[in-house]
Parts: structure tokens; sequence; C-alpha cells
């Protein structure tokens, strides 16, 4: 049986998970390799596709992404023509983790990047204004039961309180992982001093955890659900809850430079996210969002229809955006109070 420390309905889903894999199936989950063939000039009949803003400056654009729950959408845009529509193309760009999606967008490698805001929060900080970022787009908004600090079904770690001084998994430090993780231990009045932070990629956490190396993992969907069923992991608790239930997560966002000189082809960007979101929130968008995973992240047919899967915003909200710097200011993670507003690219009509 599964075990888990999280809310009733949360273990009941992970009992129900296991009962529908426990004939052996198992689920993996690996990054896609996507690689761009370079920036080309588009003529007016591409540009003028289905665009209500005319001709568009830049006919493909490349999008650094990390494989994951949060930016789904994005495939449905694209194999649905949403993007096609606008006068775009989009080719995928996959890194291995936050830190290269950031590097890449500042060494303009590519137009845009799949990236978690407290990356982007402090890459404009340390930038002071030689390199400014622009929002252009929402990407996820946290939503409970789509991640969770969990623990090896045999360890006797079963509280926050216990896992003062353990280590514990991340993919990265200063970004939304170990936010979550440091916002849910204060919350039940757990020490946070010193937490070993352990840095990897999502599916390395599993062997790790379940030889001991480390003591529990930071894991979000599809990796969690994977963790749920080949280990039988013990959910200590769940962060995307209370205080952090609809903060936001990840963003797509592009130098301030690209959108001055391809404003169009950022409308069109724009568009087609805004479009892809809408869908998801339909019955029919949902379940091309759980297909997209299936083909696109190897998830396995049997795990796509459980899956929990974040909020995927319509507009970009600045008041709830506004919470990532404030948690990073609470934590100690950027020194000034942020505003980020300026950074948040308005989203065009039409």
């Amino acid at each position: 049986m599964v075990q888990s420390g999280g809310s009733p309905g949360h273990g009941a889903r992970s009992r129900g998970l296991f009962r529908t894999l426990r004939a052996g199936a198992a689920v993996t989950a690996v990054a896609l390799v996507a690689s761009g063939c370079g920036l080309l000039g588009g003529s007016d009949d591409d540009a003028e596709a289905g665009s209500s803003a005319g001709p568009v400056e830049k006919a493909t654009v490349r999008v650094a992404i990390i494989p994951s729950t949060d930016m789904a959408p994005l495939w449905v845009a694209k194999t649905q023509g949403y993007f096609t529509e606008q006068g775009i193309e989009v080719e995928f760009v996959t890194k291995g983790g936050g830190g290269d999606v950031i590097t890449s967008l500042l060494g303009g490698d590519v137009d845009f990047a799949f990236a978690s805001y407290p990356l982007l929060v402090q890459a404009q900080q340390k930038g002071r204004g030689a390199t400014n970022i622009k929002v252009v787009a929402d990407a996820s908004a946290a939503k409970p039961d789509t991640t969770a600090v969990v623990v090896a079904k045999n360890s006797p770690l079963r509280s926050p309180a216990d896992l003062q001084g353990k280590k514990i998994a991340v993919t990265s430090t200063g970004s939304m992982a170990d936010l979550a993780v440091l916002a849910g231990m204060k919350a039940a009045k757990a020490e946070t001093a010193g937490i070993q932070w352990q840095q990897m990629k999502f599916p390395d956490m599993l062997p790790k955890l379940g030889s001991g190396e480390i003591d529990a993992a930071f894991l979000v969907e599809p990796f969690l659900s994977i963790a749920q069923a080949q280990l039988g992991v013990w959910t200590v608790f769940q962060p995307m809850t209370g205080r952090l239930e609809g903060i936001a997560l990840n963003g797509y966002a592009a130098l301030e430079k690209t959108t001055q000189q391809y404003p169009k082809t950022v409308a069109a960007f724009q568009r087609g996210v805004e479009k892809a979101h809408r869908e998801a929130a339909t019955r029919s968008g949902d379940d091309a969002v759980r297909q997209a995973l299936i083909q696109n992240a190897n998830v396995k047919p049997e795990i796509g229809p459980v899956l929990h899967l974040p909020d995927y915003p319509i507009t970009t909200d600045v008041t709830r955006l506004q919470r990532v710097p404030d948690l990073l200011k609470e934590f100690g993670l950027i020194a000034e109070p942020f505003d980020i507003k300026p950074m948040v690219l308005a989203t065009p009509a039409g």
C-alpha cells in the first residue's frame, strides 16, 4: 500500500494510483530533445495567416523549455496550429534545468524561455538594468496535489520537523522548489536552518531516495506519481496549499530588446499561448494536455488521466506574480524588495 502523510484525499489518490499500476506497469518520464534550425525571416503571406496584427517580423522563434506539466499547453499550441494561425512557427529547445534556460535567454540563443519566476526575478535583479527581462505570458500557477515533499516508505521521517538538517533534493536552489519547502516547514513551525540542499534532476531523485543517499525530495507531477507507483513514498507535506495555493510558478519570458525589435512576433506568441490556456480549461483541452504529456514526456497512458495538473492562467495577474518576490525577500533569497510589475509585458487584444 502507498503510504501518505498528506491529506486524506491525497492518500486515497495515491492508493488508487498504486492499485492501477500494481500489475507492474512502470512509469518513466524523460526529457525531449528538441533543437532549433535557426531564425528565418517570414513572408507577408506567412505572417498574415490568422493574425489580427499584420505581418510578424520573424516567422520562426525558438523557445527554451523544461518538459513538464507546467508547459504542456505549449505542445498543444504547436500541434494544433495555434502559433501557425498567428503567423509564426515555434521550435522547442529542451534544457536540463532552470539555470540553463536563463543562460540561453540572456545569451540570445532563444527568443523566449519557459522559466520559474524566482529565477526570472533574481536574473533581473542581478542585471540591474543592464539586461532587462520581460514576462510575456503566464505559464502555470500552483494547485494542491501537484507537488509534495516525500521520503522513502521505510524512512523514520514523518513530519516537517523531522526534516530539520536533512538532505533534501531540489532541482535548483533559489527556485520555487526550495522556496516551497521553506514555506511549508515555516508554516509547520519547523526549523529550516541547516537543511542540506541536494541539487539534481527529478529522475535522479528516485534512485537516491530509495538508496538513502538523500533523506527527502521535492517532487512535481508526473514524477510525484512515478515515485508513488515505484517506491510507495510517504508524503511528508504538500507545499502548494495554504498560503502558497495559487502562487505563480512559471512564465514565458523574453529579453526587452526582443519585445522592442519584434513586437508583432511577441504578440503572436502571446496570443498562441492564451488560446492554448483557454482550451486547456475545457474538457477536450484538458484531454489534449494529458495526451501531449503522453506523447512528449513518455508518460504512460495509464498515468495521463490521473495526473494532477496546475492552473494555466489566461491572463498575467501582477498581484499574484508579486507574491513570488515577496516570498524571496521573506526567506532572504533577495536582499531588497522587488516590484515585478515593470517586468510584465501587457498581453495584446485580439
